[in-house]
Formats: structure tokens, sequence, C-alpha cells
């Protein structure tokens, strides 16, 4: 039998050929009538692929000669959805434009490439196996204003004893029309309970968030079994166990998985380890405990919660680098002179016992002579002050080098754990602690990935595309509103370092560089390295979290079998699929991450409607402006709203809110569900500060 569909792409993605129908192109394919229903099932298969289109006159063409793509719905916005098309790029769509399309629909969408925008032509897949509902008098609602159908459960609710309340798990049995059929699942919790709203949005976005009592059972016997025979493993390492090795991290921080050394060796230079919970000892290639760390692909940390990829039993226990533990690392020892250039190094498996389990906070009061929480011996002091001083030399070589520094305001959040309310939100600062912790990561990172580069053999890269040439133009407009002009045609990291320099300081800083940052391409994981234009390396992997990350988890799988065991046997294809998934589950965590972000920002300021902020204007839409809060929590000034009061016309107040603006706003009303929150314009403020209108 002919191959109908490679025969049938051919014909349309030749420029060259005329439109034509589906008959006319079954005798100029030459199908016979025995081929005939091969060939129509060539072209369904083609069509459900997203490959075709058909006008309505009923020509045939390659669907991306006509913009026409096969895409995902990703995630709903306040007024639109993202669909995600060609590997990452992401679309906006009205929701008029969604034509009943849903969260993880597979749809053919229309993409207007001027400005990423879409248009939703067909819906090729269904995605969506479950939903969450609430029962109330004897229906199910749903708390999403953008769920296009109506709900219809079978008749079987008695035997659930189902009060007003209840958050219910529906299994979907069939889409007819604008109706959906369903049947009950479980029920999950009461409308009432505490973190229940996060709960749901945990189960809304498809996260495993268990583990089964028969995996922990595998778990225990793994780790029992493993235990036995650590002694000879130990033999089989390099012994760091008596070295001065620490952790530092966040203070509520239990899944460990860095440690570090520093001291200066005989040949005068610094000696730099980096020492990585060796997660690949325990979690065996192809057990079930490895499938269930592959669907998971990263832990998910949340306002209130952490869902770990991996069971506690490891991620806060054995894998651990707990203080006065022996664990199992692998590590990454660099010899490096005082420009910061790693001149040798070493990478191989060992063990070590942490000295001291330290903290940012506590070591940046340190750093800066004040008071603090812990004893530091004068060893423990001399070590890490030298760390602080390699830290900063390797901080100027990064920014030479093509390093770009963004500063993103991103929010702390101060919770009661056991009611899931936030008692505060404040700025997450980057201090010399945590500065100094990630340019050593990062280092180590470098050095693994640039070992396997070279030796050129498969492997898995952290790579960052520069900006693409469709977005330098909005970002040179977006710039632009904000009164900075740029010469250059293309934004290379010195056009940007120069620009962010331009702003630091000033009240336009958060706009520019959350401007930037938007522009810039999406990290993700691949077999092909073509660097990581955000940190300005030609080569770059993750390395030093596999405790809560599954590819850093497969770098120390393969650097075993490559440095140690000799296996050099192919599985490029294994890590292609990897890197796909990895990144995938990457971008569904980061969404969920911002969806549970949203909705606490928006029950915080709950606790201030009426009241009168001071904010700075993040962006400016043709329905209002969205304000940024120095919490970090954002907040839309509808047009409409300042009608009664303020409102002069739509076109005015375009032109005088501008990015960057200082206005005065009052916290009006907030959505806690949808995570919103809404200003009302109280004033404009002037401004003080250097670089502003």
């Amino acid at each position: 039998m002919n191959d109908y569909k490679q025969l049938i792409l051919d014909y349309i993605m030749d420029k060259h050929n005329k439109a034509i129908d589906i008959d006319n192109l079954s005798i100029v394919l030459g199908v016979s009538a025995e081929d005939f229903k091969d060939y129509i099932k060539a072209f369904n298969e083609l069509d459900d692929q997203g490959l075709i289109f058909m006008s309505k006159k009923g020509l045939i063409s390659y669907s991306p000669y006509q913009h026409i793509y096969k895409g995902t719905i990703k995630s709903f916005k306040r007024y639109y959805a993202i669909c995600e098309i060609l590997d990452g790029i992401d679309l906006e769509i009205d929701y008029e434009d969604l034509n009943g399309a849903y969260l993880d629909d597979i749809v053919q969408v229309y993409f207007d490439n001027q400005n990423y925008t879409g248009k939703v032509l067909k819906i090729i897949q269904r995605n969506n196996k479950v939903i969450l509902a609430k029962y109330r008098n004897h229906s199910f609602l749903i708390d999403d204003l953008n769920f296009p159908y109506q709900i219809y459960v079978k008749k079987e609710t008695d035997k659930y004893h189902l009060v007003n309340g209840h958050i219910v798990l529906l299994d979907i049995v069939e889409y007819k029309n604008d109706l959906l059929i369903c049947k009950i699942n479980s029920i999950i919790g009461h409308e009432d309970d505490a973190g229940i709203d996060v709960l749901s949005e945990i189960i809304k976005s498809g996260v495993p968030y268990e583990f089964s009592p028969k995996l922990i059972e595998q778990v225990n016997k793994t780790i029992t079994s493993k235990q036995k025979v650590l002694e000879t493993e130990l033999k089989k390492r390099k012994d760091f166990s008596n070295e001065l090795i620490v952790t530092i991290d966040g203070i509520d921080a239990k899944d460990l998985d860095d440690a570090i050394s520093l001291k200066i060796n005989d040949n005068g230079l610094y000696e730099l380890g980096v020492h990585i919970a060796d997660v690949s000892y325990y979690v065996d290639e192809d057990s079930n405990l490895d499938k269930s760390a592959y669907d998971r692909a990263t832990s998910i940390y949340l306002c209130d919660r952490v869902i770990p990829m991996l069971p506690h039993e490891l991620s806060n226990g054995i894998c651990s680098l707990n203080q006065d533990e022996i664990r199992l690392t692998m590590s990454v020892i660099m010899e490096i002179d005082y420009q910061g250039n790693v001149v040798n190094y070493e990478i191989c498996p060992s063990y070590i016992k942490s000295k001291a389990r330290l903290d940012y906070d506590d070591i940046n009061k340190l750093f800066d002579n004040q008071e603090t929480r812990l004893t530091y011996s004068k060893e423990l002091k001399q070590m890490l002050f030298l760390m602080e001083r390699l830290s900063a030399t390797l901080s100027a070589k990064m920014v030479k080098n093509g390093y770009i520094e963004l500063n993103v305001n991103e929010a702390k959040f101060i919770v009661d754990y056991e009611t899931h309310k936030i008692k505060d939100i404040q700025v997450r600062k980057q201090l010399k602690a945590e500065k100094l912790i990630e340019n050593f990561m990062i280092l180590a990172n470098q050095v693994v990935a640039s070992h396997i580069y070279y030796m050129q053999l498969p492997f898995i890269y952290r790579v960052h595309d520069k900006i693409q040439a469709s977005k330098e133009m909005f970002l040179r407009q977006d710039l632009a509103e904000l009164n900075l002009k740029t010469s250059t045609r293309v934004f290379t990291y010195q056009t940007i370092q120069s620009i962010l320099k331009e702003v630091k300081d000033t009240n336009n800083e958060y706009i520019v560089n959350d401007t930037i940052l938007r522009s810039m391409s999406k990290a993700i994981y691949s077999t092909d390295n073509i660097g990581h234009f955000g940190l300005g390396l030609d080569c770059y992997t993750h390395f030093t979290s596999p405790i809560r990350r599954y590819p850093d988890l497969l770098v120390h799988r393969f650097l075993k079998k490559y440095l140690i065991d000799n296996d050099f046997s192919d599985k490029s294809m294994y890590l292609q699929e990897a890197c796909k998934q990895c990144s995938s589950y990457e971008r569904r965590a980061m969404a969920l991450e911002r969806k549970v972000e949203d909705i606490y920002k928006a029950k915080y300021m709950a606790n201030f409607v009426g009241q009168t902020f001071e904010g700075i204007i993040s962006s400016v839409l043709s329905f209002g402006v969205f304000v940024m809060l120095d919490n970090t929590c954002e907040g839309l000034i509808r047009f409409a709203s300042m009608k009664d009061t303020h409102y002069v016309s739509t076109s005015y107040y375009q032109s005088m809110l501008r990015p960057g603006s200082k206005v005065l706003v009052k916290v009006a009303s907030v959505n806690e569900k949808l995570g919103e929150i809404n200003f009302a314009y109280v004033a404009k403020k002037n401004y003080n500060k250097k670089g502003n209108r």
C-alpha cells in the first residue's frame, strides 16, 4: 500500500501546485479504487493532526501556509487564554475566539504573527477527563467564568450523601455540544475546609499530588536494602566526610540537596567543592519510583505547601544532606584562580557529613556584621567570608561574559501553615548568601555540561535562546513607551545590560526588568546545546537539584553511565523525549504556582478593601491599567470604573497613566477564587526619583 499520508503532504507542501479538492487530488496521486479507503484514512489522520486546512470551497492546503497550526490551550488569564504552538510559541486568544475550547484541549488555531494572537478554528481533541464542581441545591457548579459547558450528572448522588458546599471530582463521560455528561468520581472536601481552594487548583492542573501506599512501601524496602550494602558502596566513593562542608538554604527548607566547601589549596588557588545529593543511588532506572518521578518531573512549591517529586522518605530523609549524617553525593571539585577561571576540576561519586545546617538570613547578618542566631567557629567564619569573596569575583566575571541579571520582584509569603492563611506578603530579596549559592551552583552546572559536551555524548542541556526577532519589535515599542529608545536592531546582552543599568534605582526599574523578561525566550531542556543566552554561557545543564528536578536526576544517572560504568549505549531518543516531558511539566508547575500565588494575593488583599495604597502602573490596556503595589500584589483599574468620579475619556487616561507612573489606588474588591484584585483610582503621584517623568 502506498504511503498516502506522505504523498498528500508532499503535494500540498509544494507551493508550485495549485489548490485542489480531495477527489481531484486522489486522481493526481493515482489512487486506485481498492486503495481509496486507505487514502481517505490518511487524509483524515492528517486532518486530525491539524496539518490540513480545507477552505469553504473544499480546497485543501498545508495548514502552516495559511498560518494555521495545531496547538494546546495551556492556561486562562484574566481576559484571554494562552495557546501554545510550535514548541513553545504562546498565542493570546480572546475568550470569544475560543470556539468552545477549554483548558488542555488540542485545537487547530489561526496564528496572527503580527501580534501573537490567535483564533480557534476547531477542536481536535478534548483532553479533560475529569473536572471539579461544587454541589449546591442538586446542581453541580464550576467556579470558572470561562467554563463553556452545562453539566449533567447521572443520578447516583444519593449514595454519596452530598451536602451543599461539597467539592466533587467528576469523570467526564461524554462531550455533547455544550453539555458535559458526567459521573461522580469522589468527594474532595467541603468549600469551608482550610486550603480546599488550593487543593482544587492542584487537582484541576492534573499534577499528581499523592503517593500511593504501595509506592511508599516499595520506597521503604528500597531504602532498607540500599542501606544494608552502604558500607560496600562507601568504599567505591571519595571520602569527604572529614572536610568542612556545610549547607546553606532557606530556614524552612527540609530537602537539602546541595552542600559546599571552600579552601585555598597548596597551589594558592581556590578549591571549591559542590556536593550534590546522589538521588540516583536510591532511584533505580525504570523502577516504579523512577516512573513516578518522571510523571511529576519537578517538585512544586506553592505558598502554603510543597508537592514533592519524591516521597518524603527520600526528599526529606535519606537523600537530604542533613547535618552530622553520612550522605551519598556526586561532587564537583574545582580549582579556581583569582579571576574566577576554573583551571582544573574533578567530577566524582562521593560521600560527605555536613558540619553545619546554615540559613540565608543568618549568613547575611554575619556578612553585614550584625548579631547572628548561630555561633560560628573561627574556621567556619573564615570559610564563609572566603566564599563571599569568591562569589563577588564570579559575579563580575559572569556579567562580563554576558550574564543578564534581571531584578524582578518575587513574592515571599509569610504563612500560618495550620490555617493556610497568609499573614504577610513581602518582596523576596536576593542578598549575598543567596547570590553565593546561586553562583556556585551555576559554576558546577557549567562544568558538568561542558565535560560531557566535549566528550560528544548524548546529554540533557538547559538551553535559553536569544530574543526572537518577532518579539524584538514589541520589546522596542514597550521600551519606547518608557522613554527608553534603542538604536540597535538586535538585542544583544550588551544592549540589555545597558538598559538595565540606565533604569537601576528608578521607578521604572521593575517595569523594565519585567518587560525584558516577558520578551525573552523560555529556558527549556534539550539534547541540542544552543547555549544559555540569559546566563551568557555556551554550555549549561541542571545538575544541582536532583531531589526536586527530574532532569538533574537524569544528569546524575548519565554521568555514572559515561564516567563510571563506561556505558555508551545510544539513549539519545529517550533523552529527547525526557527533555520534552520535563520542559512541558515545568511549565505546568509554573502555571499552578502562579495561579495559587494569585489566589493567595487576592485573599490577603481582601483584608484591605477600602484602604489606599501607593503603586506603580505595570501595563496599560484598552480597558484599564494594572498597578503593582510594593508587596508585589497587582490589581486592575478599569477605565469604566472612573466614570462616576474622575472620568474624562479613555484616551485621556491612556495617555496620562503610563507604565512606570506612580499612583494612589484604593482596594475596591477582590475575587479570591479567580485571584483577581480590583483597584479604584485615587490620584497620580509626583515623581521624586531620578529618571522618571
